[in-house]
């Protein structure tokens, strides 16, 4: 066995974008997904765009087909985050993954091998009016750096 491949993954890269496209700042990931998808053509397995989101009421099931179907593939997971706001429009990647809940339910629970994080506004008492005060020429910024920067990091020649 060659010791420089064991133990990495070596599968088509699979990116899980996740987010929901009825909340403006919480889009990051269905809007990159779609920009990665039909703008950038980009050649990997991409889940969770607009009109298809990967949430928090089906992103278990996402994880186990992906899991499932994807043992080799490394999974970046891209979502937004609040942060401080002078931190604002920055993208962030976070080596073991993300986690997408934290916010609202304050659980541990990472997903992905790396993670990219769009920060789309300062932290709040309450994520949510948080997420829905960011304006969506903001966010459409935003995603379209980070799809770019995937892009130019996964695309093959």
């Amino acid at each position: 066995m060659n010791t420089k491949t064991e133990g990495k993954k070596t599968g088509i890269p699979v990116i899980l974008c996740i987010g929901s496209d009825k909340i403006a700042g919480d889009s990051v990931g269905p809007r990159v997904g779609t920009l990665l998808k039909d703008c950038f053509r980009l050649d990997c397995f991409i889940y969770g765009r607009e009109g298809a989101a990967v949430n928090g009421k089906n992103l278990e099931a996402y994880l186990s087909h992906i899991r499932a179907v994807h043992k080799d593939s490394v999974i970046i997971a891209v979502d937004a985050c609040l942060t401080d706001a002078s931190l604002s429009g920055g993208v962030y990647v976070v080596s073991g993954g993300i986690n997408p809940a934290r916010a609202v339910t304050g659980k541990n629970n990472p997903v992905g091998d790396v993670g990219i994080l769009g920060a789309v506004g300062g932290t709040a008492d309450n994520p949510l009016s948080s997420l829905l005060a960011v304006k969506m020429v903001n966010i459409e910024f935003l995603c379209y750096k980070i799809a770019f920067l995937l892009y130019q990091a996964l695309k093959s020649d």
